[in-house]
């Protein structure tokens, strides 16, 4: 039964078809993505990167001596110079443009991209039922309602999965008609750590690009599951279908928006957007708050993706049918 559940919310989506607009979407955004880097590659073939990668690390440095950029930006720039001077002293171009970097470049550019078009598939998966006019005849089937909430919420799990792995294959099918192919086992370093103030190399570790790329996109996909269940939960709130759609993408941009113009409200860093782009952090990139650390965030997306199934549950199940 629960599987017959899962086809037929599957037929659903695919029938409004807003996965296929996701598609598109995520298409011509990768091959935007993938032209730029096809000219940067052309335009910089003769560059020398080490004297460019210099010139940006000293403007950084005038930045911070000047004082006169918030701490939060502080914090990135300090992280950004850390990183460059990194690949300057061991003699290692970083991000050379190839069709594996573009790929591996598309967990970190996607942190918010993803987020809103699971967000589009997601959030009206319960509330469209009321519009329709099928709600009724969904609750009063002689099927137990977890059930039948269960097999939406695994519906969108396997959505935002499909979604994370068509980001992945449409990279590198656009890519690789005009970058190199090669490069899987290129050299990739993370682990940089701000502390106090200051950004430590001791724990940098090497990994092929491959290797770090699965881990990439492994934490965005823990990422979107949880924007997946808060959504399943918007959706058992509001009836209309526009309210859930709104009230989530207006989540997700305003809540992107207030970690970097407000880094002083420390409560902020508390809410399940600040821990969204996992793989930003992952590859370096310091969060907007402190103690934000990468257990901290997995543990905050766990707790919200908890929370969030647990109060659609309690709603769905408890719903008055002719309510």
């Amino acid at each position: 039964m629960l599987i017959a559940l899962i086809r037929n919310e599957t037929l659903k989506i695919l029938r409004r078809r807003r996965f296929a607009i996701v598609i598109g979407i995520l298409a011509a955004i990768l091959m935007l993505i993938s032209y730029a880097q096809h000219r940067q590659l052309n335009e910089n073939r003769n560059r020398n990167w080490r004297a460019e990668l210099q010139q940006r690390v000293a403007g950084y440095q005038n930045a911070l001596r000047r004082g006169r950029i918030s701490d939060s930006w502080a914090r990135t720039v300090r992280a950004e110079v850390t990183r460059l001077q990194f690949y300057i002293d061991h003699d290692i171009e970083p991000d050379k443009p190839t069709a594996p970097v573009v790929v591996r470049l598309v967990a970190n550019v996607s942190g918010w991209l993803l987020p809103l078009l699971v967000a589009m598939l997601g959030s009206d998966i319960v509330s469209a039922e009321h519009a329709e006019g099928t709600d009724k005849l969904l609750l009063t089937r002689p099927v137990r309602r977890w059930k039948v909430l269960l097999s939406k919420l695994i519906t969108l799990w396997m959505f935002a999965t499909l979604t994370l792995l068509a980001a992945a294959i449409l990279a590198w099918l656009v890519s690789i008609p005009i970058l190199p192919r090669g490069g899987w086992n290129a050299p990739m370093f993370n682990g940089f750590r701000l502390s106090a103030g200051t950004v430590s190399v001791d724990q940098v570790r090497q990994l092929p690009l491959w290797h770090d790329a699965l881990i990439a996109y492994g934490l965005q996909w823990f990422a979107l599951l949880t924007v997946a269940s808060i959504s399943l939960m918007l959706s058992v709130i509001f009836r209309s279908s526009a309210a859930a759609i709104g009230t989530m993408l207006a989540s997700l941009i305003g809540g992107s928006i207030l970690t970097r113009v407000s880094p002083d409200w420390t409560a902020g860093k508390y809410l399940f957007v600040s821990a969204l782009p996992l793989a930003d952090y992952y590859s370096g990139s310091p969060p907007p708050y402190e103690g934000m650390s990468m257990t901290f965030c997995i543990l905050l997306l766990a707790g919200w993706a908890a929370a969030a199934t647990a109060v659609a549950f309690g709603l769905f199940t408890q719903r008055d049918v002719f309510g």
